[in-house]
């Protein structure tokens, strides 16, 4: 495979695991709405932390990974390190950790 090739594989995982991330944060509204107590007690504060703060890492994961997306396709250089701070995140996975890593430290990805 040519670089170019990997850069677009590359592309194509950091835009999924955004979309993977972007899909509860749709869901979270229905979701808050089902499971947060509508009449006030010591509780219900606890939830909407929860909540907030749920959907603000799951944002936070979406906006690194899509962003990522966005700077390798147009291949910028804070594309490649931000390719470098997902490699990290993505060791829940390890191939794709593994892929990305060698590809941004291959001498294509330079």
């Amino acid at each position: 495979m040519t670089p170019q090739d990997h850069n677009k594989t590359l592309v194509i995982i950091h835009f999924l695991v955004g979309g993977f991330f972007t899909l509860p944060l749709f869901a979270a509204p229905w979701i808050i709405a089902k499971n947060v107590d509508t009449y006030p007690s010591p509780r219900r504060d606890s939830q909407v932390i929860i909540a907030v703060v749920s959907v603000c890492v799951l944002l936070l994961l979406a906006l690194i990974f899509l962003s990522t997306a966005v700077g390798l396709y147009r291949r910028k250089s804070w594309g490649r390190k931000l390719a470098f701070i997902t490699s990290v995140l993505m060791l829940m996975w390890p191939p794709g950790a593994a892929y990305i890593w060698w590809v941004i430290h291959s001498e294509g990805g330079k």
